[in-house]
């Protein structure tokens, strides 16, 4: 796993979680830039995703490789959920939605940095 990638993730993470919290207290729907940042997240998330599934696959990923390959697959869903959801819906609430998807995206990252970090040292 790349460090900096992971937390360019965390980064792009929270920023849209944090974004998703501001649109939901000032109770306005998500508009476009904060849909295209989260575009950016999954992004960001898909290459973590294909570059942890490819050290996996060249045998170098962590110990726990069912639980990385959960993560791997299940932090590429999250947004696209979150997206979808906040697109149908286009009430203030969609926004916590954002918040959450970005919230367990940060989190999913960081475990996938820990994961890693106990495999190589």
């Amino acid at each position: 796993m790349i460090g900096w990638l992971s937390y360019v993730v965390i980064g792009i993470a929270v920023v849209a979680a944090i974004w998703g919290g501001v649109s939901a207290i000032t109770r306005k729907p998500p508009g476009n830039l904060q849909f295209y940042w989260s575009f950016l997240a999954e992004l960001a998330v898909i290459a973590q995703s294909v570059i942890g599934f490819v050290a996996i696959g060249r045998g170098h990923g962590p110990a726990e490789t069912a639980t990385a390959i959960g993560y791997l697959i299940g932090i590429v869903v999250l947004m696209p959920v979150g997206i979808w959801w906040a697109v149908v819906d286009r009430s203030r609430y969609s926004g916590l939605v954002m918040t959450v998807a970005g919230v367990a995206i940060a989190v999913m990252s960081l475990r996938l940095l820990q994961l890693w970090s106990v495999a190589s040292g």
